[in-house]
């Protein structure tokens, strides 16, 4: 993790970026998140350069939009822009050669959150999404329900919503973002409403306990200018409110909250569910996303919809509408005799909710493909992870995507896959294997189901059951 020379105030950083011929340079363009704001400066005519370590979508989403990136890390690139601020991420340490440079060049130097944090200040209306699971639907979500009401507002969501980029730019009023809590990102914001959907320990490099990690979401919620909405079903988010000083509307599937909601099973796995403040029924609303920890997504946008005045109707029809977003429980199409799904979940808790949704579909014998991300996270939740997993009928495990990591002895695709074993499943360790075997070796199985699972690096699979059904 990256450790910052100073902070640079918000101030400062406003004062920065409405400058004329302002320039800023972005370590680590190519990330959802980094690439959404790094299009929304372009936009306000803001000079922006940046960096990273492949080509994707995204680099190249930014390139069509006139944006230098150069794929590599150089200190060449940062003295030849001549940057006014330099943003990193928290993915990138402080050995990186660009920051070297930015620091050598007494060059401002901030995180994307506190760059996100300033950007924010010009909005008069923004509203934060927090928590564990189900950031970026939401997110998504919401914004789509304020399109509806004709808001037309700005959108930043960690995941692709709009032409291989997380940003829809809409005007100066509304603003939705995703807030992430890793490395107490979202502490940098001032929202004026700030959503929090659940809470479980995660990111265990930085998080260390339960109680770590509640204590920031609490500092996360008395950060709200005006009120939070919060589900109180999440123990950990109840204690939340239980200490915040904020104003609060809650939402859970029992009589104590504010809003009450109960779920419906419909056809193919999808949900509808009815929506009450206090005693009145406000609506009922269908979601066409699978699973229901999915409506209970949509629950949480309706009710964050109806606390800052958007009309039911509005909020109804975009819920109905609302398609999902990609690596969310996505359909790739029918391979041979199976339905092949890519899915972000990385947590035990959103394993167990995907392989709800696809009994809930009627899938009986479902492979997965899972690419686990961080080895603090595998390590951790090695035997929460050998639970779930063991679930399904057969499980591959890839190599760990170590991201801002190094690797740990012991903590690898063999020992999450010998404990799959332990507790009964199928597993195997993959890492070895090229990707084309693996998937020659599945699309000859008798699986009506095969998902790719996990936040690591898992694209290159995906192409190939893509190109095998082209044969």
């Amino acid at each position: 993790m990256i450790n910052l020379p100073k902070h640079v105030e918000k101030d400062e950083i406003r004062k920065i970026l409405k400058r004329k011929g302002a320039r800023v340079y972005f370590v680590g363009i190519g990330g959802i998140s980094m690439s959404a704001l790094a299009l929304m400066l372009k936009k306000r005519g803001v000079k922006v350069s940046g960096s990273d370590i492949r080509k994707s979508e995204i680099t190249e989403n930014l390139v069509k939009n006139g944006i230098v990136v150069r794929l590599s890390h150089t200190k060449e690139a940062v003295m030849s822009f001549n940057p006014d601020i330099v943003v990193f991420s928290l993915s990138v340490d402080s050995n990186n050669c660009e920051y070297k440079a930015a620091l050598n060049m007494d060059i401002p130097i901030v995180l994307r959150s506190e760059l996100l944090g300033a950007i924010m200040e010009d909005y008069s209306m923004k509203i934060g999404i927090s928590g564990s699971h189900g950031k970026s639907t939401v997110t998504a979500m919401l914004g789509a329900v304020l399109n509806e009401d004709k808001k037309a507002p700005t959108v930043l969501c960690g995941a692709e919503i709009c032409n291989a980029s997380g940003l829809i730019d809409g005007d100066e009023k509304y603003l939705v973002y995703e807030a992430c809590e890793y490395g107490d990102s979202f502490l940098n914001f001032n929202p004026d409403v700030q959503l929090l959907l659940n809470l479980d320990l995660d990111h265990t490099d930085y998080f260390k306990s339960e109680s770590m990690i509640v204590e920031s979401f609490l500092k996360s919620a008395n950060n709200a200018k005006n009120s939070c909405v919060l589900n109180l079903d999440s123990k950990n988010l109840a204690l939340v409110s239980e200490r915040s000083a904020t104003k609060m509307h809650t939402y859970s599937r029992g009589t104590r909250s504010e809003y009450r909601y109960e779920t419906l099973k419909r056809l193919s796995g999808t949900y509808s569910f009815n929506l009450y403040r206090k005693e009145n029924l406000i609506g009922e609303y269908i979601t066409s996303l699978k699973g229901e920890f999915n409506a209970v997504n949509a629950v949480a946008a309706a009710v964050c919809a109806d606390v800052i005045g958007v009309p039911y109707e509005s909020s109804r029809k975009a819920i109905e509408e609302f398609r999902g977003l990609k690596r969310r429980l996505e359909g790739l199409g029918k391979i041979e005799s199976f339905e092949l799904f890519y899915d972000y979940a990385h947590h035990p808790c959103e394993i167990s909710a995907t392989k709800s949704a696809l009994s809930d579909m009627g899938y009986r014998r479902t492979a997965v493909i899972f690419a686990p991300h961080t080895y603090s996270r595998t390590a951790y939740f090695l035997n929460e992870f050998a639970k779930e997993l063991s679930k399904f009928d057969e499980v591959y495990i890839t190599d760990i995507y170590g991201a801002r990591e190094n690797a740990v002895v012991g903590i690898n695709a063999s020992a999450l896959a010998n404990k799959i074993r332990d507790m009964g499943g199928i597993s195997h360790a993959i890492g070895v294997y090229d990707a084309k075997t693996v998937v020659q070796s599945i699309s000859g199985r008798d699986f009506d189901c095969v998902v790719l699972m996990g936040a690591g690096e898992i694209e290159e699979y995906k192409q190939e059951f893509l190109k095998y059904r082209r044969r």
